[in-house]
């Protein structure tokens, strides 16, 4: 498990995601995963404390902060797509999903416990 920070930049231009992750970076704090899309912005980060402080002090709004599934995934065709369509015969609501250092792929879910039920059972 993890937990996303959500941060929307104040304006979709160059330099302003590079803004994002400088503030982190210089307050120590190490970035597992990212994705931007349109001018949001999802941070995993190791310590999720350091790396909300480090963005308020920047003087970013973190808009969302969620608890998500971190799995490691076999580098390999196919891997995403099996773990995507079991959270679907669920019927688990994916809001978004990007990668992370090591292979690994965070989901954000409508239903963690859902997702984390079927997730774990796939695995026995």
């Amino acid at each position: 498990m993890g937990r996303n920070l959500t941060v929307r930049l104040t304006k979709d231009r160059p330099g302003e995601l590079a803004g994002v992750i400088q503030t982190l970076s210089r307050a120590g704090v190490n970035i597992e995963g990212v994705a931007e899309v349109d001018g949001v912005v999802h941070v995993l980060a190791r310590d999720p404390s350091k790396a909300r402080a480090a963005l308020r002090s920047g003087g970013y709004s973190i808009e969302g902060e969620v608890e998500v599934l971190v799995l490691p995934m076999t580098d390999r065709p196919g891997e995403l797509s099996m773990i995507m369509q079991r959270l679907a015969d669920a019927s688990v609501n994916v809001r978004f999903v990007y990668l992370a250092t090591e292979t690994r792929v965070v989901i954000g879910v409508d239903d963690i416990t859902q997702a984390r039920r079927v997730l774990d059972a796939s695995q026995n």
